[in-house]
């Protein structure tokens, strides 16, 4: 198997240093690219001022910081969410989540989508083995007790259409991990269905932590729920940060969507694979690959989700790039 693999010295932004040679980054998830702004950085250097160690405790602890309770209040309403609750990681969220539901309703049928993320499986429950348009049908006719999906698709990138969600019964629940989509796109989903969505937040928010988002009394129910409450809270000084950034990741995501918009004008007729108004793209096309090297573009290389899984190429249209940066990028991908 090809190793892929290098070492940086630094988080990058718009460039990378790869053995000494600058290289304009297309790789990661940091979709916002919200660490070159200098609010968020002005705000977590406060944060951490406040708060220079981590808080390793339940969040049931009877010393509480407001931090985390007004971050869950502003993600909620900003989301379209009743309510909130933060987590250490975006996995520690799907799964709190998922066992959450599981315990609710114990003699219930759990079917997951096709190439659905671990954070929403368990070794007893396995992603559905047929076509997502059967998956649905099944989870529809049947009336699935607890369905889980992606909110798209990745590592490849792949737009999917959640208006069958209107056909849910009341008594269903759709569980949606969103790591991908929070952010960048909208996440609401039209639904007679219970909705409870979770995401990563260290991917276009750029913090060390997870949310599971949903109505008032299933997010009052989980923080009831032994495996939030033993699970450690996210990290302060970044959710204080998060916080009082806000105005710079609204910044951030238009010129992620002017990015977007303007790139994706660009792909006609080209080999690589790409989903309308998200920021990412896939191709395996090794000559493409190298090319863009060759022209100080880096994107990711990895096997994914198992070990031994065909190395997968993918780039994202980070919000720190440059216009010119674009339209060279889409040039070498007609060549």
């Amino acid at each position: 198997m090809a190793n892929f693999m290098h070492f940086a010295d630094s988080i990058p932004g718009r460039i990378i240093y790869l053995d000494g040679k600058p290289y304009r980054w297309l790789g990661g998830t940091n979709y916002l690219g919200i660490g070159e702004h200098p609010l968020f950085n002005e705000q977590l250097k406060k944060g951490i001022d406040l708060f220079p160690q981590n808080w390793g405790s339940s969040r049931k602890n009877n010393i509480q910081f407001s931090v985390w309770d007004d971050l869950e209040h502003v993600l909620a309403k900003k989301l379209g969410h009743e309510a909130a609750a933060l987590c250490s990681s975006g996995f520690a969220a799907g799964q709190i989540a998922l066992q959450f539901l599981l315990k609710q309703f114990p003699q219930a049928t759990y079917s997951l989508a096709p190439h659905s993320h671990p954070a929403i499986t368990t070794f007893l429950h396995a992603p559905w083995e047929g076509s997502r348009q059967t998956w649905i049908q099944n989870g529809i006719v049947e009336q699935v007790k607890i369905l889980g999906t992606d909110g798209i698709r990745t590592p490849l990138a792949e737009l999917f259409d959640f208006e069958w969600a209107k056909e849910l019964h009341p008594d269903q629940y759709l569980l949606v991990d969103e790591s991908h989509r929070i952010g960048v796109q909208n996440i609401q989903i039209n639904s007679s269905a219970t909705i409870i969505q979770t995401a990563s937040l260290s991917k276009a928010y750029g913090i060390p932590a997870g949310i599971i988002l949903g109505p008032k009394d299933q997010i009052e129910e989980i923080k009831k729920d032994p495996m939030w409450i033993g699970s450690s809270p996210p990290n302060l000084a970044f959710c204080f940060a998060c916080l009082n950034a806000q105005e710079a990741y609204e910044e951030q995501r238009e010129k992620l969507l002017e990015h977007i918009n303007f790139f994706q004008s660009q792909l006609d007729d080209t080999s690589i694979n790409w989903a309308v108004g998200h920021p990412s793209f896939c191709t395996d096309n090794e000559n493409i690959i190298q090319r863009l090297e060759a022209h100080g573009f880096k994107m990711n290389q990895f096997s994914y989700p198992k070990w031994n899984d065909p190395a997968i190429a993918r780039a994202s249209i980070h919000a720190t790039l440059k216009k010119a940066d674009l339209l060279e990028l889409s040039q070498l991908l007609h060549e």
